[in-house]
């Protein structure tokens, strides 16, 4: 009974990603770039009731990346090398159609970015391309406008050396059923693959 009824809540919810002070900086050192961040990824109840919650911060993910377990994994290369295999695996090229069916909503947009490229005709376009891609973004993934809730700044840059500095504040929401379609297509198309793989063993032999 538990586990019908918390498939049906999960069937009903939303998956909510609120992020908060997620400030990067691409002139500091590899492990400062990102500077700081909190997350908070929630489980809504017909979007409306929350019932999970969970807090991510820097000084958790150290402890996390600072843990045992964290680096029992680091230390079996196989493992990494899984991860790594399914991570590309689901990003290729291919799949892309499969993620429009996430039908994500974007709740609240506070952004500054500053872009240099060291070249300043090509900083100019790209403020301009940057600046075209979230209008499109926002205009296919906002429900309801308000405009105090949307807003965001890209300033360009004119130095010698390239960088990018980001503040971001947003929440970002999507239904946990078309997460859960979209990994039943990724999972049947990838066992179709190897079936196919597999007639096609039987076939030579």
């Amino acid at each position: 009974f538990f586990i019908s009824l918390l498939f049906l809540m999960l069937c009903l919810s939303n998956l909510e990603i609120e992020v908060n002070r997620l400030s990067l900086d691409t002139n500091n050192k590899k492990h400062e770039k990102l500077q700081d961040y909190l997350f908070y990824i929630r489980l809504k109840l017909l979007d409306k009731i929350t019932w999970f919650r969970l807090k991510i911060d820097k000084k958790k993910m150290r402890r996390i990346e600072n843990s045992k377990v964290f680096n029992k994994i680091n230390k079996y290369e196989h493992i990494r090398d899984i991860i790594l295999k399914n991570k590309r695996e689901i990003f290729k090229k291919s799949n892309i159609k499969y993620f429009k069916e996430f039908d994500l909503e974007i709740k609240k947009l506070d952004s500054q970015i500053e872009l240099c490229t060291s070249d300043n005709i090509f900083t100019s376009f790209s403020v301009a391309i940057i600046s075209a891609i979230i209008s499109i973004i926002l205009a296919n993934n906002i429900t309801k406008y308000e405009k105090n809730k949307y807003k965001y700044f890209i300033t360009p840059k004119y130095e010698d050396k390239p960088n990018v500095k980001i503040n971001l504040n947003c929440i970002i929401s999507l239904k946990i059923v078309h997460i859960m379609n979209v990994i039943y297509m990724l999972i049947k198309k990838r066992s179709v693959k190897y079936d196919e793989r597999t007639s096609n063993r039987r076939t030579y032999a």
